[in-house]
């Protein structure tokens, strides 16, 4: 493209930027991230969350940081999709104080989590048998309004079972079966 005078817009870079990171090659993407701005093409919040989920990805949490710092230089606003990966990012590694932090901030950026933003911090608590601040998420994604699902349900019934609570994962198991709830294919992040 450059070779014929055409440059490539943030989109084209945006894509480019997704195959090297879906193939490993965060470091390249990283590198076509950076040249935009030099080159006249500011990173939109689509290339944020696109270098974001490979730093995540490759468990790159000072990258992570260092994109967050320029991403609010530059004024680009977090939507959705950046704080699922940032929450999960920080979940998967048990840095849930952090993850947290990012689950509040989003709150008071007026973003409103969805059910991958619940099952994601449901399920680093279950994990770390920390119950009770599993069941309050729980019952938060209920007053928020988050559809639930099997998932979010058998997140919690296992999480139970885990941490040696029978009763709690059986009345889990009586609920899900009272509202009648089933397995609904997700949308994405």
């Amino acid at each position: 493209m450059r070779s014929q005078g055409v440059m490539p817009n943030v989109v084209t870079c945006n894509s480019v930027m997704t195959y090297h990171c879906k193939n490993g090659r965060v470091k390249e993407a990283a590198e076509i991230f950076y040249s935009m701005a030099v080159n006249g093409r500011k990173p939109d919040v689509i290339s944020y969350s696109i270098m974001l989920h490979g730093h995540a990805t490759e468990g790159s949490i000072v990258e992570m940081i260092d994109l967050c710092e320029l991403m609010a230089r530059d004024g680009v606003v977090p939507n959705r999709s950046v704080f699922n990966i940032l929450i999960k990012a920080y979940a998967k590694y048990g840095m849930m104080d952090v993850a947290m932090l990012f689950f509040e901030d989003m709150l008071k950026k007026g973003v409103n989590p969805n059910e991958v933003t619940y099952l994601t911090v449901i399920s680093a608590f279950c994990k770390m048998g920390r119950m009770d601040d599993a069941m309050e998420k729980f019952n938060e994604m209920i007053d928020m309004g988050v559809p639930l699902d099997t998932e979010v349900y058998m997140c919690m019934v296992e999480g139970y079972f885990n941490h040696d609570d029978s009763m709690k994962a059986e009345e889990f198991i009586t609920k899900m079966k009272s509202r009648d709830i089933f397995h609904r294919p997700r949308k994405g992040n």
